[in-house]
């Protein structure tokens, strides 16, 4: 009864129109991110880079969307982009799913400091905190199965290297998208 319970209330924060627009943030991402990968052949790093297109979506759908799990919602929505598009394997994304959950509890926490809870998703410094969540669980969970599951021998230090550029583009992207995601609210009404 309790599990139903919390199933309606779900289902009544939730709408079909919040679900479109995170999925259209999540087909966003994985354009850029393809547009990006392209560019491979100019800068092979340019994976260290794809978080901020990440941030810049993520923070897109929280600014916009404005309920809670939008980010869970919108990673199973590119997981599910990667596993139809590239096939990638279903334990990959099952595990990704986890990435959203500690900025999600960390953004809902936070709420009850606002007079209003929405304005959550106004605060830079929120929305940052709970992007660069977002990163450390997602890039521990790449570098883990990297490094233990694939057995792929990478030095410590440029993990740590690429973690570092992979929390200023975390930054970047939300500040970017915290500013388009407010001017499209204010559009929207």
């Amino acid at each position: 009864m309790e599990m139903n319970n919390q199933v309606q209330q779900l289902k009544r924060r939730i709408t079909a129109v919040d679900l479109i627009t995170i999925v259209i943030f999540a087909v966003l991402y994985r354009v850029l991110w393809y547009f990006f990968k392209f560019a491979g052949i100019v800068f092979p790093f340019n994976h260290t880079f794809v978080y901020l297109f990440c941030a810049f979506c993520l923070v897109l759908c929280w600014v916009i969307v404005r309920r809670p799990y939008a980010a869970f919602y919108y990673t199973v929505a590119w997981c599910a982009i990667n596993f139809f598009i590239q096939g990638e394997i279903p334990v990959y994304w099952v595990l990704v799913v986890i990435a959203p959950l500690l900025p999600e509890l960390y953004l809902n926490m936070s709420k009850k400091a606002f007079e209003n809870p929405d304005e959550v998703y106004s605060s830079t410094k929120h929305l940052i905190i709970a992007a660069v969540l977002y990163n450390i669980v997602y890039e521990a969970f790449v570098w883990w199965s990297i490094v233990s599951v694939m057995k792929i021998p990478v030095p410590f230090h440029l993990i740590g290297i690429v973690f570092a550029i992979s929390i200023v583009g975390m930054v970047i992207g939300t500040l970017f998208g915290k500013k388009l995601g407010m001017r499209i609210k204010t559009l929207m009404g």
